[in-house]
């Protein structure tokens, strides 16, 4: 990865990043050969990778701007980051698999899950595209 310009570190880090966490709650389902473990991948990536677009693209470039490049900051991003898949998840009502209190309980679960995915996202991110080289 030496030999990749920065610009190409960043794509590669927005290309791979957002599945991390995606493969590592799916990776159970596949293992047991879930029949579901494929629609939970789609379903789990179209999520982190809108989140990605929606959020942490635009505050990447303006930290970069900025000058902004720790990995403290990314981090913090990274719980932004979670916040918006649950927030996105929440604003479009998908199903939280149960009835009731079941679902609501889910869904209040599913906020530190997505604040931690999202944080290890940008982890990943930064790990691979390491915008603090770039001063």
């Amino acid at each position: 990865m030496r030999n990749l310009t920065p610009s190409h570190r960043a794509v590669l880090g927005f290309l791979v990043a957002p599945l991390v966490p995606v493969i590592l709650l799916v990776l159970p389902a596949l293992l047991q050969a879930d029949s579901t473990a494929f629609a939970r991948l789609l379903h789990y990536a179209k999520v982190s990778y809108g989140a990605m677009l929606v959020v942490a693209l635009p505050v990447h470039l303006l930290f970069a701007k900025l000058r902004w490049t720790s990995l403290g900051a990314y981090i913090g991003l990274g719980a932004l980051r979670g916040l918006a898949a649950f927030m996105l998840v929440s604003a479009f009502g998908l199903s939280f698999h149960g009835p009731g209190l079941a679902s609501s309980v889910a869904r209040l679960l599913s906020l530190p899950v997505d604040t931690l995915g999202g944080m290890m996202i940008l982890f990943c991110f930064w790990f691979i595209a390491r915008p603090d080289r770039l001063e």
